[in-house]
């Protein structure tokens, strides 16, 4: 089990305890401790010296991506699972999961349904996920259909697919299962085995554009993968990554599909991409060449922040 966490002592305690209370005893839990200035740490080191089932590294803050692949790298059994550091999960959760595995050998991946809680532990109501092969993959190409914190995992498959990416910070889960997707199988399980706390502090609540932009490219880079190779550093910074991936689009002479015009509306969000390459995209739009002649200059494509940029900076 690998847990991140970044200040969050207040609820530490009975996500770790959630897992030492499993109905499957032959665990390793990896509490990767990304940063934190509250007493997280020692939180977690005091429960593994009660407990060596509890395994703390420090990770110096360097970022959700670094510290998952920290934890898959840290690994040694051959299935890996993921929970945050603010959830709860039942204990028949591990010992379910890892039977599916045992009866499929051709699963990669594996996510149940949850329930939602608020911050004091109150039930919010169910989170449901698509079930079946063909409703998940679905669901996939249009958005995440799994619950990050739910998922296991087999650990030699995230290896090989590369493990999490930078450049899809905010949303490296939906670009591992797309990865992962293309080469084995993929799974939900209806049975609701994780509370999953929501409250004000959330990175998806905080981030919602830059996660939804980050969805966004990792959907256009899985379409890529199908034909080429992705034209940005995918270990790089997220907003790079998405510049370089506009400028290469506007650069292409092919129509944008219905599909590919709202991620691009939604990539030309994204705070940090180089203003020319955001001014290039809507003045091409707004001509209306042949690559981008699809797109219409929109409420949504006319962002607040570029009609707000003074009028030398737009191009000629």
């Amino acid at each position: 089990m690998i847990i991140p966490v970044r200040d969050g002592a207040r609820y530490l305690g009975e996500a770790l305890q959630s897992m030492l209370d499993q109905d499957l005893a032959d665990i390793e839990v990896i509490v990767i401790d990304d940063g934190s200035c509250d007493n997280s740490a020692a939180i977690a080191t005091s429960l593994g010296e009660r407990d060596g089932r509890v395994n703390v590294v420090a990770n110096r803050g360097t970022g959700i991506v670094d510290a998952l692949n920290m934890g898959i790298s840290l690994a040694r059994a051959p299935l890996v699972a993921r929970m945050d550091c603010d959830d709860v999960s039942m204990p028949d959760r591990l010992r379910r999961q890892v039977a599916c595995f045992d009866a499929d050998p051709d699963l990669q991946l594996l996510g149940t349904a949850g329930m939602q809680i608020d911050r004091d532990g109150k039930t919010l109501g169910p989170l449901d996920v698509p079930v079946g092969n063909e409703q998940l993959r679905d669901a996939l190409a249009r958005h995440n259909p799994m619950l990050h914190p739910t998922v296991m995992l087999r650990t030699e498959a995230v290896r090989r697919a590369g493990g999490y990416r930078r450049a899809f910070t905010y949303a490296e889960d939906y670009d591992l299962w797309l990865r992962l997707s293309e080469t084995g199988k993929l799974a939900n399980m209806d049975a609701r085995l994780v509370k999953l706390r929501s409250h004000p502090g959330q990175i998806s609540r905080v981030k919602e554009d830059q996660q939804k932009a980050a969805a966004a490219l990792a959907r256009q880079s899985a379409q890529l993968r199908r034909v080429g190779a992705e034209p940005f550093d995918a270990d790089g910074r997220p907003a790079q990554a998405i510049g370089a991936f506009l400028a290469w689009r506007a650069a292409t002479r092919v129509n944008v599909t219905s599909q590919e015009r709202r991620d691009v509306e939604l990539l030309l969000r994204t705070a940090g991409i180089p203003l020319a390459i955001t001014c290039k995209l809507l003045f091409l739009a707004a001509v209306g060449t042949p690559s981008f002649k699809t797109l219409a200059l929109g409420p949504r494509l006319a962002w607040r922040r570029m009609t707000a940029r003074p009028a030398k900076a737009r191009p000629n």
